[in-house]
């Protein structure tokens, strides 16, 4: 039940964020700033010894030059565990997090990175009971064109390392002392608004 009132709660937050930026950029602009929205999915591994499955949104904007904003919100559900004799603690995760991008294109507007780093709030819900921390994360992904206003999302090196996003957190729970994961075989359509 808990946790089902804080998962409302951290939709709420990221949908009143999303409308009170829009509704400033809306009244305010001059000059006109590309917005997307960014949906992905794929698998989250963790140093709790989960291989969950990842739903990842993301608010993106861009700034002066190359600079981009995005506020994004991550839900991962617990599969399986990542190795069979390491302790594991089976959780699902929330992260709500502000992150800053630079977007390095190799064709403009057509096939670029967005390399960036963020902060925000991570949950975790195990067993019926739930923990509150920080995170902090960088990522390194690659964007192309398919149609007009619609983008792939993926990892720069897909074949070499399926891996888009790193996240940690000094969250400590039982002898976990702290929170680490990554992404694995990232894949999201990015549409621009």
């Amino acid at each position: 039940m808990k946790d089902i009132f804080i998962t409302k709660h951290l939709y709420l937050i990221l949908l009143l964020l999303l409308g009170v930026k829009l509704q400033g950029q809306n009244t305010c602009d001059t000059v006109a700033k590309h917005k997307y929205l960014s949906v992905q999915s794929g698998l989250l591994i963790d140093s709790y010894n989960n291989v969950g499955l990842r739903t990842f949104f993301e608010y993106q904007q861009d700034l002066k030059g190359n600079w981009q904003y995005g506020v994004s919100y991550e839900n991962t559900s617990h599969l399986h565990a990542a190795a069979t004799d390491v302790l594991e603690l089976l959780s699902n995760l929330r992260l709500l997090s502000v992150n800053s991008y630079y977007k390095l294109n190799l064709i403009k507007d057509r096939l670029f990175w967005t390399v960036g780093m963020g902060a925000g709030a991570i949950h975790v819900n195990w067993e019926n009971e739930n923990r509150f921390g920080v995170t902090l994360n960088a990522s390194i992904t690659l964007n192309f064109r398919i149609l007009k206003n619609i983008y792939i999302e993926t990892s720069p090196l897909t074949v070499l390392l399926p891996v888009n996003r790193l996240y940690y957190s000094p969250l400590k729970i039982n002898q976990f002392d702290q929170f680490y994961g990554y992404t694995l075989l990232p894949i999201g359509v990015k549409v621009k608004l």
